[in-house]
Parts: structure tokens; sequence; C-alpha cells
């Protein structure tokens, strides 16, 4: 059998399995067991809406079989999923087992409508057709890495915008006479409806520290999972001063003087760029049209005097 005819009717199975699947946890899916046991308590409860967690869950446990199709990933590979994915807020155990079958599930949906599209397009199983399915497989295996690495880009660019502002109310948490723990916990709490990706960040290593772990390792933490750069100058110079035992409160104030310096040379260095990022779209969209409307009418009146032999 033609080894594209192959892959043809295997898409096609495995596309109709996630149909079925898909009708099957739409319909006929499990009742919730947060229900069940409501309705045990209470007999007059007919349901209770699903919250987000609940969806989090089913989602998890479908992910959970399919993530486990095809090759075993190593302990490396595993260890560096995690942590892209905890730097790009996905803290849950599960979820390096949803990105596989996300993974997976693309790597399958591009080439088999693909397939289905050259089929349609009476194409047929030859040489050209083999590439495109070739490249929608790539594709597909291409376009999770890349969508996460866009979400940890994003996760870090919101921590750094909000750190300033984090940073002067700690600064004032402090001087008010909060220790360090309890400043963490009132910014994170305050930071909730500015920044909750700051905001979830600062309240697990409040968590971690209330479990027992040393501060010096929640911190040290903190800056391992969000890989912001200032986040982690700013662990480094909170450690320092633990260890010493200098005022936090002048070491947080010295600390968001520099930061906010930092930001706006951020800011002097983006303005800079915007000249050489303008250069693209002039040459793209605005010459060719002004050389349109500038120089067509003279071609225009230079053709009619060569056609006509003379003014």
């Amino acid at each position: 059998m033609d080894p594209l005819r192959l892959l043809f009717i295997v898409s096609v199975l495995l596309s109709a399995m996630s149909v079925v699947t898909a009708v099957y946890w739409l319909f006929v899916r499990p009742a919730s067991p947060v229900n069940a046991r409501l309705r045990e308590i209470n007999p007059t409860i007919t349901e209770v809406p699903e919250s987000p967690q609940v969806a989090r869950v089913l989602v998890e446990r479908v992910a959970e079989p399919i993530s486990k199709i095809g090759p075993k990933p190593s302990a490396r590979n595993v260890r560096r999923l995690r942590r892209r994915l905890t730097m790009a807020g996905f803290l849950s155990d599960k979820a390096g087992s949803v990105y596989r079958a996300f993974q997976f599930a693309s790597a399958v949906l591009f080439p088999a409508l693909t397939t289905v599209i050259l089929v349609i397009a009476g194409r047929g199983f030859e040489v050209s057709g083999f590439a495109l399915v070739l490249i929608a497989l790539a594709f597909g295996l291409f376009i999770p890495s890349f969508l996460l690495s866009r979400q940890v880009t994003e996760q870090q660019r919101r921590i750094t915008r909000a750190l300033p502002d984090a940073l002067d109310l700690m600064v004032v948490c402090v001087e008010a006479g909060l220790g360090l723990n309890a400043a963490l916990h009132r910014v994170g709490q305050e930071m909730e409806m500015v920044e909750p990706a700051l905001s979830t960040q600062l309240a697990m290593t409040n968590r971690e520290i209330r479990a027992g772990k040393p501060r010096e390792e929640a911190l040290r933490n903190l800056g391992d999972r969000t890989g912001v750069d200032d986040l982690k100058s700013l662990v480094a110079m909170l450690i320092q001063t633990d260890r010493f035992g200098t005022s936090i409160a002048a070491s947080l104030r010295v600390f968001a003087d520099s930061l906010r310096t930092r930001r706006r040379q951020r800011a002097e260095e983006q303005v800079a760029k915007t000249t050489i990022k303008l250069i693209f779209p002039l040459l793209l969209f605005i010459f060719p049209a002004l050389l349109i409307v500038l120089l067509v009418p003279a071609f225009i009146k230079m053709a009619a005097i060569f056609v006509q032999g003379g003014p």
C-alpha cells in the first residue's frame, strides 16, 4: 500500500476517534463527583454549575492517556519542559501531560487536514502532496513550542512591568513596620487585581515560607520560577540583606530607584529602535505608493510622447 494512502487512512481514523471521544465527553460523560455527593447530602439539589477547576480536571483527565502515546521523553526533557511551563504560569502537576497531549493532537490534526484538502482538491498522492504533509507535520510539532515560548515571554513582560509598583508597595509595608514575610503576603494580596501573575508567584513564595522552607531557598525559587532578571536581582539583594543584617527598607528603596532608572532606560531603548523598525514598513508600503503617485503620470506622458513621435 502507498505510504501516503496509509497515512491518510490512519489520520482519518484518529480524527474519527477524536470526534467520538469529544461527543462522548459532551453527552455521555460521567456525572460530576461534586454533584453526586451534594445529591446524597441534599436530594433537592439538582446540579451545581461546573467551575473552571472542574473543567481543568476534565481536560487533565482526557490529556493523561493521550500524553502516553509515543516514545517516553527523557528525564532531562521532562525537567526542561516543566521549567518552561512554570515560567509560562502553568503550575499544575498535570501541565506536562496536557502539553504533550496538545502536541500530539496538533501533530495529527495538521497532516490530516492537509491530506483531506489534497484529496478534495484532486492533487492525488504525488511527491509534492507528500512534501506538504511532511511540512504540516513539522508545523504541528512546532506550533505548541512556539505558543509556549510566546506565553513565557508575555508572562515575563507582565511581571517586569508590574515589579516597580510592587516594590514601591513593599517599601511602604516594610517602613510601616511589617516584616519581610508579612510584606510579601500583603503585596501579593494588593497586586492580585493589578497583575495576577506576580501575585500568584508572591503567594506561592509566602506559602513555601509558611510550610517551613528556608526563606533564602523560597526566594531563590521565586527567581527560578519566573526567569525575570529584575526579580532575580531583587532576590539576590534580599538574601544579601538578610545575611548581613542591613536595613531592608533602605535596600528596597535604593533598589526601587535603580529599577525605575532601568525601566526608563528600556523605554529609551525602545524609542531608539523605532527608527530602525520604521524602515521596513516605509520601504514595503509607503515608498512604493509614493513612487506610483509621483512617477506613473510622468511615465504615461513620456510613453505618449514616444508613441506620437513628438510633443
